[in-house]
C-alpha cells in the first residue's frame, strides 16, 4: 500500500502522486534563479502540493490566499516578485492577461488541470533570496503587508525542537485547519514531510473518515471551542487522538479541560511563536497541577537556540519580572523583505533583538513565562493575534 501524504476533499494523494506531480510542475518551470512559486488557489490540494514541492525540490514556497481582494494580492505579488504563480482562479487569470501577463496550462498527474503564469520579463530581487525556504506576511497597525522570509537556516533550527515534543510515526495523519498564508499550516504539513506522515486537511464540509483517522491536532484554542458549539469535535477519535499542539492564542485553563475532555488520552502542548519567530519558539507540555496566571496558560519555555529579553521590565511583589518580551536566536528571521529599516529589530549585547509587543511575566525561580497583555496592539494578517510566548535560557 503507498504511502498517504494528503487527506483532502475526501481524496487521498500519495508521496508517489506528490511526487509525480512535483516532477511535472518541475519541467514546466523556466531556468533561472527565480525559485519563489506563488500559490494562489480554491483547491487546497494546489497548496500542498506546492508546498511539497517546494520543500523537496530546493524551492520558495509563498502561499497567498485567494479569498484576498485583488490589490492586497497584487501587493503582495510585487513584494515577492515570484519566478511563477500555480493558481486556477480565473478572474486572476483576466487581470494578469491585461497586464500584458503570460499564463500556460498544465496538466499535473492526480492533481488535475490548473495554471502556470509568469511574467513575460524576469525582474532582479530588491532582497536577498538566498537560502530562503519560504515566504509568510504580517501587518502593523496601519495594514500594510510585511513580508517574512524564512530560510532553511530557521527551519532547521525549529525542526530540531520540534522533534524534541514527540515522536511522529509515519502512521500519524496531523489535522490542519489553518489558512495556507498562515504559519501554523506549515507545521502540520512540515510534521507530515519531516516524518513521511500524512497530513489531513479540515474544514466543516471534510468527509468524517479525515476526522476519525487524524491523531494529531494543530489547532487555536478558538477553533476548538467553534468545533464544539458546531458539534464537530465528536468526529476526531477521543482514542486515536495522541497529541494536541495549541498554537495562536491564549490559551485558558477552560480550554485545556475541553480538550481533556474529549480526547483524554492525548498529550496536550502549549505552543507560541510570531511568524518571525519560525512557527513556534517556545513550547510547553501540560502536566497537573497547570500554572496559569489569571486564568491564562504558562507559556514554558523557549526553544534550544532562541534568547529572551525583557524590555522595560519591572519587578513586581512577589519577585517576577514584567515587561515587554524580546526575542533573538537561530529560529529569528533577517528580516521583513519590504521594511529594510523596521523599528521592531534592536541590538543588544551583541545580539539583534526582535520586539514581539507582548508584555509578559517571568517567574525566574521556575524559568517560566506567563503572557500578559499586547502593548502596541499591533495583529497579524489573518486576524490571529500571536499572544503567548516563553523562554528557555542554554
Amino acid at each position: 500500500m503507498e504511502q498517504i501524504f494528503l487527506y483532502a476533499k475526501g481524496k487521498q494523494y500519495s508521496y508517489h502522486e506528490l511526487n509525480n506531480a512535483s516532477i511535472a510542475l518541475m519541467q514546466k518551470l523556466p531556468p533561472g534563479s527565480n525559485r519563489k512559486v506563488v500559490v494562489l488557489a480554491s483547491q487546497p490540494e494546489l497548496y500542498y502540493l506546492a508546498f511539497y514541492f517546494c520543500f523537496t525540490y530546493d524551492y520558495i514556497f509563498c502561499p497567498i490566499n485567494a479569498t484576498d481582494n485583488f490589490s492586497l494580492i497584487e501587493e503582495k505579488l510585487n513584494i515577492i516578485n515570484p519566478g511563477v504563480i500555480i493558481t486556477n482562479e480565473q478572474r486572476m487569470l483576466s487581470q494578469w492577461r491585461e497586464k500584458d501577463q503570460v499564463y500556460e496550462p498544465v496538466q499535473l498527474p492526480s492533481f488535475g488541470h490548473c495554471f502556470l503564469c509568469f511574467g513575460e520579463k524576469e525582474y532582479p530581487d530588491n532582497y536577498d533570496t538566498e537560502d530562503l525556504r519560504y515566504i509568510l506576511f504580517t501587518s502593523g497597525i496601519n495594514g500594510a503587508p510585511k513580508g517574512v522570509p524564512v530560510s532553511n537556516t530557521n527551519i532547521a533550527a525549529f525542526t530540531d525542537n520540534l522533534q524534541e515534543l514527540f515522536e511522529v510515526e509515519e502512521t500519524a495523519v496531523i489535522a490542519n485547519t489553518f489558512d495556507f498564508s498562515f504559519d501554523l499550516s506549515i507545521l502540520a504539513m512540515l510534521l507530515a514531510w519531516n516524518n513521511r506522515a500524512a497530513v489531513a486537511h479540515i474544514y466543516t464540509e471534510e468527509p468524517h473518515n479525515a476526522f476519525a483517522d487524524c491523531s494529531i491536532l494543530c489547532l487555536m484554542p478558538s477553533m476548538m471551542r467553534d468545533m464544539q458549539q458546531k458539534l464537530l469535535l465528536h468526529r476526531f477519535s477521543p482514542i486515536n487522538i495522541r497529541h494536541i499542539l495549541f498554537c495562536g492564542e491564549p490559551l485558558l485553563l477552560t480550554d485545556f479541560y475541553l480538550a481533556q475532555k474529549y480526547f483524554p488520552k492525548a498529550s496536550i502542548y502549549n505552543c507560541y511563536g510570531p511568524t518571525e519567530l519560525t512557527i513556534y519558539c517556545a513550547a510547553c507540555k501540560l502536566h497537573y497541577p497547570v500554572p496559569t496566571s489569571n486564568g491564562i496558560i504558562c507559556i514554558g519555555q523557549l526553544n534550544i537556540g532562541s534568547k529572551a529579553y525583557i524590555a522595560n521590565a519591572t519587578i513586581l511583589s512577589n519577585q517576577h519580572e514584567e515587561g515587554e518580551l524580546c526575542l533573538t536566536g537561530e529560529q529569528l528571521f533577517r528580516g521583513y523583505i519590504n521594511v529594510p529599516n523596521s523599528e521592531r529589530f534592536f541590538d543588544f549585547n551583541g545580539e539583534r533583538y526582535y520586539k514581539t509587543g507582548d508584555k509578559v511575566i517571568y517567574n525566574r525561580e521556575e524559568d517560566l513565562y506567563y503572557y500578559a497583555g499586547n502593548i502596541d496592539r499591533e495583529i497579524t494578517y489573518y486576524s490571529h493575534q500571536r499572544i503567548w510566548k516563553s523562554n528557555r535560557r542554554h
